[in-house]
């Protein structure tokens, strides 16, 4: 049961809340009729920009839906693209209507498809593979047309596969040179054991790769039920009305509160699917698979009984994320797995399922410590988590975690702090102003403004200061939607320093979700819809939607380069601004000069030789997206592919960087690493990657110009 004493606004690239909205089911209506109906009624009702149901929006409802639908172009025929077009301009009514007959006729084919391209490609690795022949494959999906006839159609799995048999080839010979390597280096005795697969040796184990894998992807495509691709449908109509309004599925709701909160009840064990069986990939430490002594990496799942009285029911060859639903349940319930170990061997193992904390979704923090010996802290946020059952025990706030990272980090004699919010989508609304009160105090943090004009001022009410030291706040062209807001609060406070590319992602627009069961009784059947029903703008008036947070210190990266951000969407909600709100500037000390701050990087960043190849990569990868084509003639391919992974390289060279610092854990988690091998593991591994860290570099050269300044 949901706690509703909270705040259940999110901000993020894939946000949910929890509202009520009434609707009058009947338990007789088919359920994909039911579906539809309350997604427009909701649609209709709360999204901030309503679409007018016209020829226009039946237009763009259909062009989206074929394109997600068969999105590569690869399955269906020109002539049922013909047959589809018929209905494109009736979208409006068939929502209108509740008619879903479109939906099933498209799906029919699309599976009729499937089997039908199945059959060629099966057919295809029955003759020998010609990678001789001058010809090219068309990598760019959107200047290939669908199939004319079966022979296109089978012409076009033709080439792809010989496309993806040269690249693993090319992966092969690769390896191959360095295995060379390896043994000129280490000049083995027995060279017989390391020595090099012939190319015809590695073509036919190519060829056969690409026939499993491809065997594989059918068999995974044909398992997914045609209610599973509803949301398809449904989404096509509702990302017309606003890119972040979004259907989700029963699953996909269960999925969002784990990652909201950060926890799932389960055994305590990352799967993947290999050729079918769930397989155990890692194991938590403290989980009940792993105080089993039991189960471990690469043991198969062969099946899943519910209690210990229950029927076993088996996995093998099932969806992997049905396979773990199976496995997942209430806490402290028993679950039986039957086990497949490497040798052979299978077993039963009982496990009781427990609250499980998924540890990449929680704050973590690290003590840096430059070459004069300064020392700062880090704290890396991945997304402004929220405990979804309230105060149920447990749970977790990132602000709480925030707060308490920051007290440790203070205990060991920090001077200046980095908020990393790179690649943060975003999360709870709620979070996001009690964190601003940890660096400000009270005051107001964010506006947001309704689709009726209504403009209410969201303040932080924390009156304790945590820290009012030196700050940086680090972003980067994925920092989303909260994490924006941070930033953006901070700056207009003058209370950090930003540092990242020119511009963050840029959205600016606040979802809630309408559960479409919330009155119906029984099990959830109907999902749940996320809505934008708000635009939030800056304390200054300025809106983050499309122009996102510029940074004080611009640093170019190579996704600079690319099309991810909000603007390039076709549906995004325009930019605007509104009218500042009363609030003072940071009057602690020291305040920030900003002229001089920018003017001592932009002594440092002059000439760069790392921001200069960076400008080269980004500007190389558009000049490799511009290439719509590639030949399938293997002297050409491999000559092009040789000629693209030795530029990689270069370019690779050029930007490896030595930021000269030094970074530990802080005191507490040295404790958990003597019992967490794999918690240790995976923060050194993150301590690595800051030690080549460019913009931590930089970030680290800021703290120290605001302490001296």
């Amino acid at each position: 049961m949901f706690n509703f004493r909270k705040t259940w606004i999110f901000l993020s690239l894939c946000s949910m809340s929890l509202l009520a909205f009434c609707f009058n089911a009947s338990s007789k209506d088919d359920n994909e009729k039911e579906i539809f109906k309350r997604v427009r009624e909701t649609l209709l009702y709360a999204s901030y920009s309503p679409k007018n149901l016209n020829e226009q929006y039946s237009k763009d409802v259909y062009k989206k839906y074929m394109e997600d639908l068969d999105p590569f172009k690869r399955y269906f025929l020109k002539a049922d693209i013909n047959e589809f077009k018929k209905h494109e301009g009736k979208m409006s009514d068939m929502l209108i209507n509740e008619d879903v007959s479109f939906y099933h006729l498209t799906i029919d084919r699309l599976y009729k498809r499937i089997n039908e391209s199945e059959n060629y490609v099966n057919e295809i690795f029955k003759e020998p593979l010609s990678l001789n022949e001058d010809e090219f494959f068309l990598t760019d999906d959107k200047k290939r047309d669908f199939p004319a006839n079966e022979k296109e159609a089978k012409d076009y799995w033709r080439k792809y596969i010989k496309y993806r048999v040269l690249q693993e080839i090319f992966n092969a010979q690769k390896q191959k040179d360095s295995v060379n390597d390896s043994i000129k280096i280490s000049k083995l005795e027995n060279k017989e054991k390391s020595k090099p697969q012939t190319k015809e040796e590695i073509e036919a184990d190519a060829i056969k790769k690409v026939k499993e894998n491809l065997g594989e992807y059918f068999r995974q495509v044909k398992l997914r039920k045609k209610s599973d691709l509803f949301s398809i449908f449904i989404n096509a109509y509702t990302e017309v009305f606003d890119v972040h309004t979004t259907y989700f599925s029963p699953k996909d709701k269960d999925n969002f509160n784990s990652s909201m909160s950060g926890k799932i009840i389960g055994i305590g064990a990352t799967l993947q699917d290999i050729k079918g069986y769930p397989t155990i990939k890692e194991l938590v430490i403290g989980g009940p698979a792993w105080k089993s002594k039991e189960i471990e990496a690469g043991d198969k799942i062969i099946k899943v009984q519910q209690g210990k009285k229950g029927e076993p029911v088996s996995v093998v060859g099932m969806l992997l994320d049905d396979a773990i639903r199976l496995i997942r349940g209430e806490e402290k319930s028993t679950v039986v797995l039957t086990i497949e170990k490497k040798d052979g061997s299978t077993k039963n193992v009982t496990l009781v399922r427990e609250e499980i904390e998924i540890q990449e979704t929680f704050v973590r923090s690290a003590v840096i410590t430059d070459e004069k010996g300064n020392k700062f802290g880090i704290l890396y946020l991945p997304e402004f988590y929220v405990n979804l059952e309230g105060n149920s025990k447990g749970g977790r706030d990132c602000s709480d975690d925030i707060k308490r990272e920051i007290n440790e980090l203070k205990k060991q004699g920090i001077t200046g702090l980095i908020m990393d919010v790179r690649n943060n989508g975003g999360g709870s609304l709620s979070e996001v102003l009690d964190i601003t009160g940890l660096f400000v105090g009270s005051g107001p943090v964010v506006q947001v403004k309704d689709s009726n004009g209504k403009i209410k001022v969201l303040e932080t009410k924390e009156k304790e200061i945590v820290w009012d030291g030196p700050l940086v706040v680090m972003t980067n062209e994925l920092s989303a939607s909260a994490s924006e807001i941070l930033a953006g609060a901070l700056q207009d406070y003058k209370r950090a320093v930003i540092v990242g590319p020119e511009q963050t992602y840029g959205k600016g627009t606040v979802q809630t979700i309408y559960p479409l069961d919330r009155f119906s009784m029984g099990d959830d059947r109907y999902g749940a819809l996320k809505v934008t029903i708000q635009k939030f703008y800056r304390i200054n008036g300025s809106s983050t939607q499309l122009r996102g947070v510029n940074s004080d210190i611009v640093i170019p990266d190579i996704l600079t380069y690319s099309d991810i951000f909000e603007k390039s969407q076709k549906f995004a909600l325009p930019w605007d601004q509104i009218s500042t709100t009363q609030y003072t500037t940071w009057q602690g000390t020291p305040k920030i000069d900003y002229t001089y701050i920018k003017e001592k990087s932009k002594e440092r960043l002059k000439g760069s030789s790392y921001i200069s190849s960076i400008e080269a990569i980004g500007n190389w990868t558009k000049e490799l997206d511009k290439i719509d084509k590639i030949s399938l003639s293997y002297d050409k391919f491999m000559n092009e592919m040789e000629k693209r992974s030795q530029q990689g390289k270069k370019y690779e060279k050029d930007i490896t960087f030595d930021a000269k610092i030094k970074v530990e854990a802080p005191s507490y988690e040295l404790v958990k690493f003597k019992q967490d091998t794999v918690l240790k593991a995976k923060r050194e591994d993150w301590y690595k990657g800051m030690k080549k860290d460019f913009n931590l570099r930089e970030s680290i050269n800021v703290l120290n110009d605001i302490i001296k300044k």
